[in-house]
Protein backbone atom coordinates (compact mmCIF):
# COMPACT_ATOMS: atom_id res chain seq x y z
CA UNK A 1 0.00 0.00 0.00
CA UNK A 2 1.28 3.37 -0.73
CA UNK A 3 0.60 6.34 1.74
CA UNK A 4 1.43 9.75 0.54
CA UNK A 5 0.43 12.41 2.80
CA UNK A 6 0.94 16.15 3.40
CA UNK A 7 1.46 17.84 6.26
CA UNK A 8 2.74 21.27 7.37
CA UNK A 9 4.82 20.77 4.09
CA UNK A 10 5.87 17.28 5.57
CA UNK A 11 5.04 13.91 3.05
CA UNK A 12 5.49 10.54 4.40
CA UNK A 13 5.42 7.56 2.03
CA UNK A 14 5.88 4.30 2.05
CA UNK A 15 7.82 3.26 -0.77
CA UNK A 16 7.82 0.16 -3.26
CA UNK A 17 10.79 -2.06 -3.57
CA UNK A 18 13.16 -0.93 -5.93
CA UNK A 19 11.83 -2.87 -9.52
CA UNK A 20 14.67 -5.94 -9.65
CA UNK A 21 15.45 -7.11 -6.72
CA UNK A 22 13.52 -10.34 -5.70
CA UNK A 23 11.20 -10.25 -2.69
CA UNK A 24 12.40 -13.74 -0.84
CA UNK A 25 10.12 -14.58 2.21
CA UNK A 26 12.86 -15.62 5.33
CA UNK A 27 12.33 -18.57 6.96
CA UNK A 28 13.96 -18.26 10.02
CA UNK A 29 13.24 -14.40 11.08
CA UNK A 30 13.84 -13.77 14.97
CA UNK A 31 13.16 -10.72 16.74
CA UNK A 32 15.63 -9.83 19.52
CA UNK A 33 14.99 -7.79 22.91
CA UNK A 34 15.77 -7.87 26.17
CA UNK A 35 13.84 -9.14 28.86
CA UNK A 36 13.00 -7.28 32.10
CA UNK A 37 16.64 -8.18 33.72
CA UNK A 38 18.61 -7.10 30.56
CA UNK A 39 19.04 -10.23 29.04
CA UNK A 40 18.64 -10.96 25.42
CA UNK A 41 16.01 -12.90 23.92
CA UNK A 42 14.91 -14.77 20.86
CA UNK A 43 11.16 -14.58 19.60
CA UNK A 44 9.78 -15.95 16.44
CA UNK A 45 8.61 -13.03 14.25
CA UNK A 46 5.23 -13.91 14.46
CA UNK A 47 4.80 -14.56 18.33
CA UNK A 48 6.72 -10.82 18.53
CA UNK A 49 3.13 -9.42 18.43
CA UNK A 50 2.41 -10.27 22.04
CA UNK A 51 6.31 -9.27 23.36
CA UNK A 52 6.35 -5.91 24.92
CA UNK A 53 9.20 -3.95 22.93
CA UNK A 54 9.30 -0.48 23.26
CA UNK A 55 9.98 -0.18 27.26
CA UNK A 56 13.35 -2.15 27.08
CA UNK A 57 17.03 -1.51 27.37
CA UNK A 58 18.77 -1.19 23.46
CA UNK A 59 20.02 -3.96 21.96
CA UNK A 60 22.44 -1.96 20.06
CA UNK A 61 24.08 1.89 20.60
CA UNK A 62 25.94 2.54 17.47
CA UNK A 63 29.21 3.77 17.94
CA UNK A 64 30.68 6.31 15.59
CA UNK A 65 33.54 6.13 13.77
CA UNK A 66 35.73 8.72 12.83
CA UNK A 67 35.54 8.18 8.98
CA UNK A 68 31.43 8.63 9.62
CA UNK A 69 29.96 11.84 9.40
CA UNK A 70 26.60 10.99 11.60
CA UNK A 71 26.35 12.02 14.78
CA UNK A 72 25.21 10.17 17.65
CA UNK A 73 22.72 12.08 19.75
CA UNK A 74 19.46 11.81 21.80
CA UNK A 75 16.45 13.42 21.71
CA UNK A 76 14.39 14.42 24.89
CA UNK A 77 10.70 13.81 24.17
CA UNK A 78 7.78 15.46 25.43
CA UNK A 79 5.80 12.61 25.23
CA UNK A 80 7.43 9.73 27.30
CA UNK A 81 9.80 12.45 29.57
CA UNK A 82 12.94 9.99 28.30
CA UNK A 83 15.83 10.64 25.89
CA UNK A 84 15.07 8.86 22.60
CA UNK A 85 18.55 7.67 20.79
CA UNK A 86 19.41 8.86 16.91
CA UNK A 87 22.11 7.86 15.19
CA UNK A 88 22.50 10.85 12.79
CA UNK A 89 20.53 14.07 12.40
CA UNK A 90 18.01 13.29 10.49
CA UNK A 91 17.24 10.49 13.06
CA UNK A 92 16.71 13.70 15.42
CA UNK A 93 14.06 15.44 12.89
CA UNK A 94 11.81 11.94 13.23
CA UNK A 95 12.08 11.62 16.15
CA UNK A 96 11.28 15.26 16.94
CA UNK A 97 8.46 14.88 14.32
CA UNK A 98 7.07 11.35 16.41
CA UNK A 99 7.25 13.45 19.38
CA UNK A 100 5.02 16.26 17.85
CA UNK A 101 2.11 13.53 16.13
CA UNK A 102 -0.92 13.64 18.42
CA UNK A 103 -1.88 10.20 18.60
CA UNK A 104 1.52 8.94 19.40
CA UNK A 105 1.68 7.77 23.09
CA UNK A 106 5.59 6.36 23.32
CA UNK A 107 8.31 5.65 21.20
CA UNK A 108 11.80 4.06 21.65
CA UNK A 109 14.95 3.51 19.59
CA UNK A 110 17.19 0.59 19.20
CA UNK A 111 15.24 -2.02 21.51
CA UNK A 112 14.52 -4.11 18.71
CA UNK A 113 16.61 -6.11 16.42
CA UNK A 114 15.75 -8.37 13.02
CA UNK A 115 18.02 -11.47 12.76
CA UNK A 116 17.61 -14.03 9.89
CA UNK A 117 20.21 -16.06 7.93
CA UNK A 118 21.01 -15.94 3.82
CA UNK A 119 23.13 -17.04 1.82
CA UNK A 120 25.35 -19.33 4.99
CA UNK A 121 25.59 -15.63 6.83
CA UNK A 122 23.74 -14.19 9.76
CA UNK A 123 21.88 -10.93 8.67
CA UNK A 124 20.73 -8.14 11.42
CA UNK A 125 19.49 -5.16 11.51
CA UNK A 126 18.05 -2.64 13.95
CA UNK A 127 14.46 -0.31 13.00
CA UNK A 128 15.06 3.56 14.52
CA UNK A 129 11.97 3.38 16.05
CA UNK A 130 9.25 1.56 17.73
CA UNK A 131 6.24 3.45 18.03
CA UNK A 132 2.82 2.95 19.89
CA UNK A 133 -0.12 4.79 18.99
CA UNK A 134 -2.85 5.95 21.04
CA UNK A 135 -5.07 3.16 19.66
CA UNK A 136 -2.44 0.63 20.68
CA UNK A 137 -1.02 -0.06 17.17
CA UNK A 138 2.63 -0.80 16.73
CA UNK A 139 4.68 0.99 14.21
CA UNK A 140 7.78 0.42 13.21
CA UNK A 141 10.18 3.20 11.57
CA UNK A 142 13.10 2.65 9.57
CA UNK A 143 14.72 5.56 7.90
CA UNK A 144 16.38 5.04 4.97
CA UNK A 145 19.98 6.12 4.61
CA UNK A 146 21.01 9.36 3.71
CA UNK A 147 23.15 8.66 1.12
CA UNK A 148 20.39 6.99 -0.72
CA UNK A 149 18.68 3.30 -1.65
CA UNK A 150 20.31 0.82 -1.83
CA UNK A 151 20.20 -3.13 -2.39
CA UNK A 152 21.34 -3.62 1.17
CA UNK A 153 18.49 -1.07 2.39
CA UNK A 154 16.12 -2.18 -0.08
CA UNK A 155 16.34 -5.82 1.48
CA UNK A 156 16.29 -4.99 5.03
CA UNK A 157 12.93 -2.92 3.97
CA UNK A 158 11.70 -6.58 2.60
CA UNK A 159 12.32 -8.69 5.71
CA UNK A 160 10.91 -5.74 7.88
CA UNK A 161 8.18 -5.67 6.11
CA UNK A 162 7.97 -9.54 6.37
CA UNK A 163 8.38 -9.07 10.34
CA UNK A 164 5.60 -6.53 10.72
CA UNK A 165 3.34 -8.73 8.24
CA UNK A 166 4.19 -11.73 10.87
CA UNK A 167 3.91 -10.09 14.61
CA UNK A 168 0.91 -7.59 13.31
CA UNK A 169 2.73 -4.39 13.41
CA UNK A 170 2.89 -1.51 11.05
CA UNK A 171 5.51 0.28 8.60
CA UNK A 172 5.89 3.58 8.28
CA UNK A 173 8.84 5.44 6.23
CA UNK A 174 8.97 8.88 7.20
CA UNK A 175 10.09 12.30 5.02
CA UNK A 176 11.14 14.94 6.20
CA UNK A 177 8.93 18.61 6.08
CA UNK A 178 10.11 21.18 3.66
CA UNK A 179 13.01 23.07 4.79
CA UNK A 180 10.33 25.74 6.58
CA UNK A 181 8.33 23.89 8.21
CA UNK A 182 10.84 21.96 9.80
CA UNK A 183 12.61 25.39 10.58
CA UNK A 184 9.69 26.27 12.26
CA UNK A 185 8.72 23.32 13.90
CA UNK A 186 12.65 22.79 15.13
CA UNK A 187 12.08 26.33 16.57
CA UNK A 188 8.50 25.43 18.53
CA UNK A 189 10.14 22.62 19.83
CA UNK A 190 12.58 24.40 21.55
CA UNK A 191 9.77 25.17 23.76
CA UNK A 192 7.96 21.66 24.27
CA UNK A 193 9.08 20.79 28.07
CA UNK A 194 6.31 21.37 30.54
CA UNK A 195 8.10 24.23 31.97
CA UNK A 196 7.24 26.45 29.25
CA UNK A 197 2.98 25.92 30.55
CA UNK A 198 1.40 28.03 32.37
CA UNK A 199 -2.43 27.59 32.59
CA UNK A 200 -3.26 30.94 33.45
CA UNK A 201 -1.15 32.59 30.19
CA UNK A 202 -2.58 30.09 28.00
CA UNK A 203 -6.42 31.18 28.80
CA UNK A 204 -5.29 34.77 28.00
CA UNK A 205 -3.45 33.27 24.53
CA UNK A 206 -6.54 31.28 23.85
CA UNK A 207 -9.01 33.66 23.75
CA UNK A 208 -6.43 36.24 22.10
CA UNK A 209 -6.36 33.65 19.10
CA UNK A 210 -9.81 33.39 19.18
CA UNK A 211 -10.19 34.37 15.58
CA UNK A 212 -6.91 34.41 13.47
CA UNK A 213 -4.71 37.19 13.76
CA UNK A 214 -0.91 38.40 13.24
CA UNK A 215 0.90 36.84 16.54
CA UNK A 216 2.53 40.19 17.96
CA UNK A 217 -0.44 41.59 17.57
CA UNK A 218 -2.26 38.70 19.59
CA UNK A 219 0.08 38.52 22.27
CA UNK A 220 -0.32 42.07 22.66
CA UNK A 221 -4.20 41.71 22.94
CA UNK A 222 -3.73 39.21 25.60
CA UNK A 223 -1.73 41.72 28.11
CA UNK A 224 0.52 39.01 29.08
CA UNK A 225 3.96 40.72 28.79
CA UNK A 226 5.71 39.77 25.63
CA UNK A 227 8.31 37.72 27.42
CA UNK A 228 6.64 35.69 29.42
CA UNK A 229 3.87 35.42 26.51
CA UNK A 230 6.16 33.78 23.84
CA UNK A 231 7.19 30.63 25.63
CA UNK A 232 3.78 30.07 26.33
CA UNK A 233 2.63 30.61 22.66
CA UNK A 234 5.35 28.32 21.22
CA UNK A 235 4.63 25.69 23.64
CA UNK A 236 0.87 25.76 22.89
CA UNK A 237 2.05 25.71 19.05
CA UNK A 238 3.96 22.34 20.18
CA UNK A 239 0.96 21.06 21.81
CA UNK A 240 -1.03 22.19 19.42
CA UNK A 241 -3.43 24.05 21.26
CA UNK A 242 -2.90 27.12 18.41
CA UNK A 243 -2.34 26.28 15.23
CA UNK A 244 -0.54 28.46 12.24
CA UNK A 245 0.65 28.34 8.37
CA UNK A 246 3.63 25.86 9.45
CA UNK A 247 5.25 27.09 5.58
CA UNK A 248 5.40 30.22 6.37
CA UNK A 249 8.14 31.70 8.12
CA UNK A 250 7.68 32.35 12.31
CA UNK A 251 7.82 35.67 13.11
CA UNK A 252 5.70 39.18 14.40
CA UNK A 253 3.47 38.98 11.34
CA UNK A 254 2.63 34.79 11.24
CA UNK A 255 -1.35 34.33 11.35
CA UNK A 256 -2.30 32.21 14.66
CA UNK A 257 -5.30 31.29 15.64
CA UNK A 258 -6.71 28.75 18.13
CA UNK A 259 -7.07 25.37 17.05
CA UNK A 260 -10.65 24.33 16.47
CA UNK A 261 -10.10 21.05 14.78
CA UNK A 262 -7.09 21.33 11.98
CA UNK A 263 -4.25 21.12 13.71
CA UNK A 264 -5.14 17.93 15.74
CA UNK A 265 -6.19 16.57 12.13
CA UNK A 266 -2.84 17.16 11.12
CA UNK A 267 -0.60 14.04 10.94
CA UNK A 268 3.10 14.26 10.30
CA UNK A 269 3.49 10.79 9.74
CA UNK A 270 1.19 7.23 8.45
CA UNK A 271 2.04 3.89 7.90
CA UNK A 272 0.63 0.81 6.20
CA UNK A 273 -2.39 0.09 7.16
CA UNK A 274 -3.75 3.25 8.50
CA UNK A 275 -7.18 4.60 7.39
Amino acid sequence: MLWVEHVIGYRVCVEDAIAGIEERMVKDLRIVHRDGAGREVQVPAELAGAVELIDRDPVWVPLRHPSERSIVTYWWSATTGKHVGCRSLQRLSMAMLLDFHPEVSDFAAWTTRLEWSEHGKTRRFVPDFFVRTSRGATVVVACPPASGTSRSWVRQRQVLQQACQQAGWRMGSPRLPQAGALANLRWVARYRHPRNADQTVEQDLLAAFKQPRPLLEGVEASGVPRLVALPRLYHLLWKRGLTMDWGAPLGPGSMVCRDGSGARGMRPFAAEGQE
